[in-house]
């Protein structure tokens, strides 16, 4: 007798929806562009309505990703741009990053697969097989 083993659903988040539907019309958008049927206004307020949303990074998360860069505070200050007593504020909840910060912290995420640290942890990994 076979039976038949339902494969687990992919859970769809709204997030991911969004985000789907934006670069489809930003995609369409631009098409519309290089075609000549959309204005520049036009094209540029589409531009802003598909930006992705500014990252917010708690101050366990800015923890992780620098204990992720393997990193020591001074250090990783260093390469943000900032003092070291931001990053020891960020970390212990005080204050929040803003402004660039936020963007290179996204960037230096390793739960990001775009992120550098992410790519060359792979790249070590095929390298070594």
């Amino acid at each position: 007798m076979a039976t038949n083993k339902a494969k687990p659903s992919k859970r769809i988040t709204a997030r991911a929806v969004e985000d789907d539907v934006l670069a489809t019309a930003h995609g369409l958008a631009a098409a519309l562009d290089r075609a000549g049927a959309m204005d520049a206004v036009s094209m540029r307020e589409m531009d802003q309505l598909c930006l992705p949303p500014r990252p917010d990074y708690s101050g366990p998360e800015v923890k992780r990703i620098r204990a992720a860069t393997r990193m020591s505070q001074p250090v990783f200050a260093r390469l943000l741009g900032v003092e070291k007593s931001a990053v020891a504020q960020w970390e212990r909840g005080a204050k929040r990053p803003s402004g660039p910060v936020l963007r290179l912290l996204k960037v230096l995420d390793p739960s990001k697969p775009e992120s550098p640290i992410v790519q060359v942890r792979r790249g070590i990994v095929e390298g070594a097989a």
